[in-house]
């Protein structure tokens, strides 16, 4: 370990310029992922955290919440099927509204208070009880603000604040079916009934027994558990996916990066290392310092690479709630050193072909 310590401060720019590339490579990683997760939370953070098991659509919504229209009496035919404790009517639109952040859509989430479907996540406040009232997440609200809703000459007061609720990835208003009730016949005077868009299922049985019970029992119907729902949205399979490469690429980029780094280092270094083994310097003893050396540079590195991300993410102003995770950047670190030692286990390899006696003159 001193000797691996004592080279590298001799050799600061060296391994200074190595930190910094891998730091920057780490950075990548770390804020790409972080803004995949946040797109993805912004678009299913609705459906992810409501107060269900399980959740069940039209047969004609092709998996898509929004697509989905069920009539009222629905949620009634759900609640009597076996092992289904609870079902509660759950409703989606986007409207118009005059936000405090300047812009002009919202979603719109109403559930039935006391039953499920009701949105989790609340950060400040309480939930809706009246027609009078809404929750939001994002727009720019704090408690006791009023919400315009423009296109429906309504206005509610804001009761609570949500985090990583948001509906598609825009400001969000949870509020009663009372109050989405009155949306929907403002907008729309002729419409035979208010829609629901989904029943959610609360449930003490197998979810997987439930979701095949309604299909079976309600007609017209199809169920779903509601991880599976969540995984269905459209676009949040592609944004994964694309962001996944991205990532993997920057992360392998890094790897190649420390392990060619070593393995030229340690080639240009093969005649010390020939000289130390002849003086009874073990395999294993230089082998270390190249992986100290590596778990130095690594560690630096990361750090490095935190404190560019934490600005990063402070200075982003996207809309959506965006959060640098301590358990992504833990993870991050370990796999980048433990790939990092793997890769300059191609070092180590060079170094224990040494043969002390060359420097000897015995061959």
């Amino acid at each position: 370990m001193n000797l691996a310590l004592v080279e590298m401060r001799r050799s600061k720019l060296r391994f200074g310029l190595l930190a910094g590339a891998v730091s920057l490579l780490v950075f990548l990683v770390l804020l790409l992922t972080t803004l995949s997760n946040a797109l993805v939370n912004s678009i299913t953070g609705a459906l992810k955290g409501v107060d269900a098991v399980v959740l069940v659509y039209s047969d004609t919504a092709r998996d898509n919440l929004q697509a989905s229209r069920l009539q009222p009496d629905v949620v009634d035919q759900v609640g009597q099927v076996d092992a289904v404790t609870a079902a509660g009517p759950v409703s989606v639109l986007t409207t118009s509204a005059s936000l405090q952040d300047g812009t002009e859509d919202l979603q719109v989430f109403a559930f039935e208070p006391g039953l499920p479907g009701a949105p989790t996540g609340l950060s400040e406040g309480r939930l809706p009880q009246t027609a009078g009232e809404v929750a939001m997440d994002g727009g720019g609200y704090a408690i006791g603000d009023t919400l315009d809703l423009t296109a429906a000459g309504q206005q509610a007061t804001v009761v609570g604040l949500l985090r990583g609720a948001q509906l598609n990835a825009s400001p969000t208003a949870y509020m009663t079916q009372d109050l989405y009730g009155e949306i929907v016949r403002a907008t729309n005077p002729n419409v035979p009934f208010v829609p629901v868009n989904t029943v959610a299922v609360a449930t003490n049985g197998d979810p997987a027994a439930v979701v095949a019970a309604i299909g079976t029992q309600v007609p017209g119907t199809k169920a779903y558990t509601r991880d599976d729902a969540v995984s269905l949205i459209p676009g949040v399979g592609s944004i994964s996916q694309t962001f996944g490469i991205l990532v993997g690429l920057t992360f392998i980029i890094g790897v190649v990066v420390i392990g060619f780094f070593f393995l030229i280092l340690t080639v240009q270094k093969m005649k010390t290392f020939t000289l130390l083994r002849a003086i009874g310097a073990g395999t294993g003893k230089l082998s270390a310092a190249v992986a100290v050396q590596i778990t130095a540079v690594v560690l630096m590195a990361s750090a490095i690479a935190v404190v560019l991300t934490l600005l990063a993410v402070r200075g982003l102003n996207s809309g959506i709630p965006v959060s640098l995770s301590p358990g992504l950047v833990i993870s991050t670190v370990l796999a980048v050193l433990v790939f990092s030692l793997v890769a300059g286990s191609l070092s180590i390899r060079r170094i224990s072909k040494i043969d002390p006696f060359t420097a000897a003159g015995a061959r």
